[in-house]
């Protein structure tokens, strides 16, 4: 997954998402050079969460589907 800024700059490469415990760890490259592990503890989970609108999270099966639909169309 690819994390990019508005212009389309590419800020973070996530290469893993896991479980470790009680929190999440994300490993990945930031700004394509510095790898990077990421620990996010359940009460930062959960201020991402409230993050969303609510309109966005109704809108989040569309996005993934949007996004599964468009994954399968690029080669390999």
């Amino acid at each position: 997954m690819k994390l990019r800024s508005k212009d389309g700059i590419e800020m973070m490469d996530v290469k893993s998402i896991a479980q470790e415990g009680n929190r999440l760890v994300v490993k990945g490259k930031m700004m394509g050079t510095m790898a990077t592990i990421i620990h996010v503890e359940p009460e930062d989970l959960w201020a991402a969460f409230r993050l969303l609108s609510p309109w966005t999270i109704l809108r989040l099966p569309l996005l993934l589907w949007k996004g599964r639909a468009q994954a399968r169309r690029k080669p390999l």
